[in-house]
This record gives C-alpha cells, sequence and structure tokens, in this order.
C-alpha cells in the first residue's frame, strides 16, 4: 500500500495520427478499474479527472518534426491543469497516453515539489533524439531530450525551468532498439543507461537497488516512468512499437518500481503507451497492466 495521499490524472496524450489509440488508453483503463486498484492501494485517493487534449486527424509540419504545434499546445495544457491544482500532492499517477506527455507533467510537478528531480525511464526505446536526428519526426520519440533540455525551444513558461531533469539524474532501463544517432547521444550524455541485456547479466534486483540508490543520492524526489513496450511483447502486445527480444518481465517492471518506492522519494509515476485498438476484445493486455499497476503500489 501507498501510505500517502494519491491523485490520479488522466493524460490522454499523442502526438501523430496514427498513434491515436494510445489517446484512448486512459478511457479504457478507467473502464477496466484502474482508478479503484489505486484508490484500494492508498492511504487516500484524489481522482482529478481527465485533461482534454488535442484531437490529431492528420499529421502536419516538417517531416522531421511532425505536429509540434499540437504538442507544444497539449504540453501548455497538461502544465497548466497541474499546475492549477490548489491541494498539495503526496504522489501523482499519471494514467497516459503517449511518453510525450511527460514534458508538460515535468514542467508543472518542478513547481509542486521542491529540490532536485530525478527520472527512471523504462522503455523499450531511448526517446532521446531530437529533429536533426529523427528519422521519423515522431516527438514521442524526442520526449526525454525534449524534458532533458535538447531540441527546440518550447513555451517561454515552460524554457524558464529547462532541463526539466539534469541528464545526470536520469536511469534509463530496459532499452532494446536504439537509433544509430540516439545511441550516439546517448553515449555522450551524462544519464545512465541499462539496457536489459545488462540487467539480465548482472540481474535486476541488483541493478534496479543501485538505479534507485544512485538516484535517492543525487534527486530530493524521483519519477518512475514507464512505457509498457519494454515488457515482453509476448505478455504485453497492444502497443505500436512491439520489440522483440530479450525484454523485461513484468515481475521485473514491479521489483524496479518497489526499489524506488523503498527510498521514499518516489513522488510521480507514469504509465504509458498502451494502445487498447490493438488489445483483444477481452481487453487482456489492459487487465495484465492493471494487475502490473497492482503488484507495484502493493
Amino acid at each position: 500500500m501507498i501510505d500517502a495521499t494519491v491523485s490520479l490524472v488522466g493524460l490522454p496524450f499523442y502526438s501523430m495520427s496514427r498513434y491515436n489509440g494510445m489517446g484512448l488508453a486512459v478511457s479504457a483503463l478507467r473502464r477496466l478499474g484502474i482508478a479503484d486498484v489505486i484508490s484500494n492501494r492508498s492511504r487516500s485517493f484524489r481522482d482529478r479527472g481527465d485533461v482534454t487534449l488535442s484531437t490529431i486527424m492528420e499529421d502536419s509540419g516538417p517531416q522531421n518534426l511532425r505536429n509540434f504545434p499540437q504538442f507544444i499546445e497539449d504540453t501548455k495544457t497538461v502544465y497548466r491543469a497541474i499546475s492549477g491544482w490548489e491541494e498539495p500532492d503526496d504522489f501523482v499517477f499519471c494514467l497516459g497516453g503517449e511518453c510525450a506527455l511527460v514534458t508538460g507533467a515535468m514542467a508543472a510537478f518542478r513547481k509542486r515539489f521542491e529540490g532536485r528531480p530525478g527520472i527512471l525511464w523504462m522503455d523499450a526505446h531511448d526517446d532521446f533524439n531530437t529533429p536533426d536526428t529523427s528519422p521519423s519526426g515522431f516527438i514521442g520519440g524526442m520526449c526525454l531530450a525534449l524534458t532533458c533540455g535538447r531540441g527546440p525551444h518550447l513555451t517561454d513558461e515552460i524554457e524558464r525551468s529547462r532541463p526539466l531533469v539534469t541528464e545526470e539524474n536520469v536511469i534509463h532501463v530496459g532499452s532494446r532498439a536504439l537509433d544509430s544517432s540516439e545511441a550516439k547521444a546517448m553515449e555522450d550524455s551524462a544519464l545512465e543507461l541499462y539496457p536489459t541485456s545488462k540487467l539480465h547479466q548482472v540481474g535486476t534486483p541488483q541493478i534496479a537497488e543501485i538505479a534507485a540508490h544512485n538516484l535517492a543520492e543525487r534527486c530530493d524526489w524521483i519519477v518512475c516512468h514507464l512505457d509498457v513496450d519494454v515488457i515482453d511483447p509476448r505478455t504485453i502486445s497492444a502497443v505500436n512499437f512491439p520489440t522483440p527480444g530479450d525484454a523485461l518481465t513484468m515481475e521485473e517492471v514491479v521489483t524496479i518500481v518497489k526499489s524506488l518506492r523503498d527510498t521514499g522519494k518516489l513522488k510521480v509515476f507514469n504509465l504509458t503507451a498502451y494502445n487498447p485498438m490493438m488489445d483483444n476484445y477481452i481487453y487482456e493486455c489492459g487487465t495484465k497492466i492493471l494487475k502490473l499497476v497492482s503488484n507495484a503500489i502493493s
């Protein structure tokens, strides 16, 4: 159980028309009962509702930066919605949506929580491209880099706080699919990178403990960001970017989250990248995700 007041907010963010299914994850997981799962495992619970974001029917803009005006508007909307909450937060569960929700959310949490933030980012992909390196222009593949202060100017409000997290306070876990230019950027960065192969070579509990310790030593509060495509696609197949190969199990994800919780500094959990349009008629993957959440916060 989370011995705190937990706030739940839905952020149905997506940044490219063909990935609109990720924007439906919030409503699908709510129908499956995620609010009850979180409420039943919290000391107290506050449902902040869902933030209304853009509907993208057709993509626009340069090939290396698609739908940037919509991303900016939605980032401002997320930032202002979370910043506008009157009550203080002990712990916030951000229900996404695409990984790109992180930029506006982090800017808001920088105002709500004191001190230095850190992020543990679980994802099969690094999301560390910029328009100069992106092969697709997909902002969801740039959002960690944007949050770290790389890439184009965002809004004046958010620029005052960039980088929203410094790269030495980022730990990336579970990667197994990097673009070559993205891999080079990660190699040159101060962030810590633990691909799945290294977790399985050293041991996931050991890496989880190291990562949690390092973030707790450097940071005053921690965000756990989970893109569910980090999990083996044979277990969670309802994602836009299923990536075969050496992948994390659901049990390993739970181990990592619990190590972060043990630090006493975990303040935010982002759940992203589930696509219910790719799930079967009984929402098998969605049901597994609810079980994962239940186990991680029990």
